[in-house]
């Protein structure tokens, strides 16, 4: 377990988060050839483990504080953005004009493509299929993947240039149960008086 301090960016590291400023790292030898199997691997052995625990310590401690699901949920887009070969992900619904949770753009032309994507999926919600992974085209090289889940959330990854879809679509069904379930432990959020629109934006950056 490592608490506090900086993201590792030490090639000979992976690491799961598991809270605020704590996470489980493991360190080989000498770089991993994949890291990407390695991460998935870590990630559901943690997932399961604490799902253990939280079981076990009983019904009061099932649910994840909002601080740290929100941060985790960042987290989480962020890995699912990288797996899938996507420039963004993120997390908005369509009953309001809220963004849920982002991942951290590497640059501030990630962030504006993802910000625009998010704007286009708004207007193609109606064309969402719960239980499907949904493919569109915003421009000749940007293109969108939405997925539906708990009714209204929609979760979606913007890529720019070749999409393999096979690879993204598993990387989305992947994490969905975890982006799931942190979104539903973030509180609801309601618009300041006056009917101002709410939304978390602009989007965190990485670093």
């Amino acid at each position: 377990m490592e608490i506090g301090g900086k993201e590792p960016n030490d090639p000979c590291i992976i690491w799961h988060f598991v809270g605020v400023g704590s996470r489980i790292v493991v360190v080989f030898e000498t770089p991993p050839n994949e890291k990407g199997p390695l991460t998935r691997r870590l990630d559901t052995l943690a997932e399961a483990f604490f799902s253990m625990t939280d079981h076990a310590a009983g019904p009061g401690s099932t649910r994840t504080p909002p601080d740290v699901a929100g941060r985790r949920l960042d987290d989480e887009l962020t890995r699912l953005a990288e797996r899938a070969g996507a420039r963004g992900a993120a997390v908005f619904d369509v009953a309001s004009p809220v963004v849920w949770g982002a991942s951290r753009a590497a640059d501030a032309a990630a962030d504006a493509l993802l910000e625009d994507a998010i704007v286009h999926m708004r207007g193609t919600e109606s064309e969402l299929r719960p239980g499907h992974t949904s493919r569109f085209v915003m421009k000749p090289d940007v293109e969108c993947l939405a997925r539906v889940f708990a009714g209204l959330y929609v979760l979606i990854l913007v890529f720019e240039g070749p999409l393999s879809e096979p690879t993204a679509v598993g990387a989305v069904v992947h994490a969905l149960p975890l982006i799931e379930r942190l979104v539903l432990a973030l509180p609801p959020v309601d618009p300041p008086s006056g009917g101002a629109k709410v939304m978390r934006l602009p989007l965190p950056r990485r670093g």
